[in-house]
């Protein structure tokens, strides 16, 4: 094979691979960047989840502390019921202060469970939160994953032509494709001059 082929085929390779270069850095960087939109994914998931979450706390909280206030309604009527029937003036002196006391105790109960209800929503809330400000980390991860993956292949193309420019400047000044050019030692070669490397 004469040495003009052998140097195409050279520069050819060196192309090829810089193509094959930029390419598994393309292939790469869009995996990874894959990879973090879906774990953004997931996390916004999480994050509506969490936040129904909240709500159906802050709905089972009403729903308990209605249930609560009712039956410290039906406590209150029944020890005023007994105590019209036993004869006993349910408006003065300890039979006020039974039932006073059971209304009491009764809303007691009621704001308590109202505050845990809201406790439980602000953990969803929080953890919503959490939620969200992963998705934005995987979503900005996922564009920084990009633009390494074109800063890479920029590098590659750069390291490429680079090294296309180089073997086809040695060849050319090695006369590899007829044009004896003189080397910069100083004398003129031909083809296969000197024991010059062309690859």
């Amino acid at each position: 094979m004469d040495p003009a082929t052998l140097a195409v085929a050279g520069i050819v390779a060196s192309v090829a691979g810089t193509g094959a270069s930029m390419f598994g850095q393309y292939e790469s960087a869009q995996a990874q960047s894959q990879a973090a939109n879906y774990q953004a994914q997931v996390a916004r998931n999480n994050q509506i989840i969490a936040n129904q979450n909240a709500g159906i706390a802050v709905q089972q909280g009403q729903q308990q502390e209605e249930t609560q206030r009712i039956k410290t309604g039906e406590i209150i009527g029944n020890e005023l019921a007994a105590q019209g029937a036993s004869g006993v003036n349910p408006n003065i002196g300890s039979a006020l202060d039974v039932r006073s006391s059971a209304a009491e105790t009764g809303e007691l109960d009621a704001n308590s469970i109202r505050y845990n209800s809201q406790l439980k929503a602000r953990d969803f809330t929080t953890q919503a939160s959490s939620y969200g400000a992963q998705a934005g980390l995987y979503s900005a991860e996922a564009g920084w994953d990009m633009t390494a993956g074109y800063l890479g292949m920029g590098s590659s193309i750069l390291g490429g032509a680079s090294s296309v420019s180089d073997k086809w400047l040695r060849y050319q000044m090695n006369g590899i494709f007829g044009n004896n050019s003189p080397n910069p030692a100083g004398g003129a070669i031909g083809a296969w001059g000197g024991n010059t490397a062309f690859v």
